[in-house]
């Protein structure tokens, strides 16, 4: 549904929602422009290929990147928060990619324990709150118009009817199995979705090599091999990914194996429970951070976490203001703000990395030691005005190989190293060719594609 929601607001381009406000896709176009003309993305996943969504309509993960938090947060960070003229009246396309966003997590929770509110179970302890929303997206689909028809009764209703009844089909599954029937604790929603059946059907056509439509004979013996032989896992660049260890098809994986020939139970033994105790041990030293959205700040958390050691240069990496409009928006608790010396160095290290790139290139073959030439070079150009930062722990070792020098160059070589690394993505996608492979797949079915 979230699929048809896109293709709808894809094709049409305009909806226009209760108050009258326009919902215009050409926001979402000029968001993947400026982006390109930038060199640089808003913590977006929306890139060209998004916009042609019609070469690949049946790919899950192009809409719900379209239609996701991420975009509606660049959307008013370029509308609100830097005032551009062409982003003007972006509210009302941020709300709408915003609740379809979250009306989608809605129906694909597949943690107990998610962090953030609309993907945890429907439980009651959330079935206020998210019954709340959902009458809220009820009001908002009900009233949305197209071409001053209401969408319900246009053409195109079905993706956006299909949610509605989603959403009376979740209240009355809750209200039968977990408040009167009590069979369940709380609903995990993406167990009723139908990636399974997907995942299975996909394992079944993987049987028949190029052949990907199987006959009667050939689905009797895929099925026979997947039910004895083996457990059943899709394809990596299927529609769906497989998330989960969930046991779909399988006549040997029914129960597990706890005891040994004695009778004995493993799970009781000594070995492993110090072996469980060892394992909790090793886990808990590490500790995983969110993705980070801006390059400062992924840079600096990188040498925070994994590099530095010394207490004093630690305190120098974090700061206590966030001086980022974006990262206000991107702010869910687990950010760290960069201090005012790591913004320094990143952004003198940024103006040469792009005046480097344009005048010499760094995919030119004959440039050696890269990294070390970009980060001799912003040396030179960084302003003395940095080192009074440090203060006297700039006299407590060698100054030209102590902890400062130390620092600067592992912030440098962490963001050159993150840099890089986005240059050669952006040209790897730039020699792809159009994708053909998902429109003639029986004419053409391959073209190294």
């Amino acid at each position: 549904m979230i699929k048809l929601v896109r293709n709808t607001f894809g094709s049409q381009k305009y909806l226009t929602d209760m108050s009258g406000n326009q919902i215009d896709w050409n926001f979402l176009v000029k968001l993947v422009d400026i982006q390109s003309s930038q060199g640089l993305h808003l913590a977006t996943k929306i890139r060209p290929r998004h916009l042609q969504w019609a070469r690949e309509k049946m790919k899950v993960k192009i809409a719900t990147q379209t239609l996701s938090k991420s975009v509606a947060d660049a959307l008013l960070y370029l509308g609100e928060d830097l005032k551009l003229p062409s982003f003007k009246d972006i509210k009302a396309t941020s709300i709408f990619v915003q609740m379809f966003n979250d009306l989608f997590d809605v129906f694909n929770s597949r943690n107990r324990f998610a962090k953030y509110l609309y993907r945890r179970p429907l439980s009651p302890s959330t079935a206020h709150t998210f019954f709340q929303f959902l009458d809220q997206v009820t009001i908002y689909i009900s009233n949305l118009k197209l071409a001053d028809v209401a969408v319900l009764n246009s053409p195109r209703k079905t993706g956006f009817l299909g949610f509605l009844i989603c959403i009376q089909s979740l209240r009355g599954l809750y209200s039968t199995y977990v408040e009167k029937l009590k069979y369940m604790k709380y609903i995990l929603t993406n167990k009723l979705s139908q990636d399974h059946l997907e995942l299975f059907f996909g394992a079944i056509r993987g049987k028949g090599g190029f052949n990907n439509s199987p006959s009667a004979r050939h689905f009797e013996a895929a099925y026979k091999r997947l039910l004895v032989h083996t457990e059943i896992s899709g394809p990596s660049t299927g529609n769906i990914s497989h998330s989960e260890n969930l046991t779909i098809l399988s006549c040997g994986s029914g129960q597990q194996v706890t005891v040994d020939e004695h009778g004995e139970n493993l799970l009781n033994s000594k070995e492993f429970i110090d072996f469980k105790d060892a394992v909790s041990e090793d886990i808990s030293k590490y500790s995983f951070s969110s993705s980070a959205w801006d390059l400062t700040i992924y840079a600096e958390k990188k040498v925070l976490k994994k590099c530095v050691t010394c207490s004093q240069c630690c305190s120098l990496l974090e700061g206590d203001i966030v001086i980022s409009k974006l990262q206000q928006r991107k702010q869910y608790g687990s950010l760290v703000n960069a201090s005012k010396v790591v913004i320094e160095i990143c952004s003198a290290a940024e103006k040469y990395f792009r005046f480097f790139h344009k005048t010499t290139n760094i995919f030119n073959k004959n440039i050696k030691n890269l990294i070390d030439i970009l980060i001799l070079n912003t040396l030179k150009t960084l302003s003395p005005k940095i080192l009074q930062n440090f203060e006297n722990h700039l006299y407590d070792y060698d100054p030209l190989d102590g902890h400062v020098m130390r620092l600067i160059k592992l912030i440098l070589c962490n963001y050159f190293n993150l840099r890089i690394h986005h240059e050669a993505t952006k040209q790897q996608e730039l020699s792809k060719t159009l994708k053909i492979r998902s429109i003639f797949t029986k004419t053409i079915l391959f073209k190294h594609q």
